[in-house]
């Protein structure tokens, strides 16, 4: 996902896409794999599941917030600096 963004809005834009489809995918992945553990709790109940279970709650509880920020800075960081891109470049001033 990492990579060099040209200072213009249409790869600002296009980055911003990259990250919040990985957002989603990860949110995605999230579910399903909540979903598949509570599958599997009906028939697997002995003490390496619930390692299992406790290991998969401490990655769930690191991922969460690294979609927040990632959601964060497309909204906060990338959105500001596209549309000012934007500005400048429709600007008076603009060469």
């Amino acid at each position: 996902m990492a990579s060099t963004v040209i200072n213009d809005p249409a790869s600002i834009n296009a980055y911003r896409g990259k990250i919040n489809d990985a957002v989603e995918k990860l949110r995605t992945q999230l579910q399903k794999t909540e979903l598949a553990i509570e599958t599997v709790s009906e028939s697997w109940r002995d003490n390496n599941f619930q390692e299992f279970r406790n290991n998969f709650n401490v990655d769930k509880e690191q991922i969460k917030p690294l979609c927040d920020i990632l959601h964060n800075y497309d909204e906060n960081i990338l959105y500001g600096l596209e549309q000012k891109l934007k500005t400048y470049i429709s600007g008076p001033t603009h060469l």
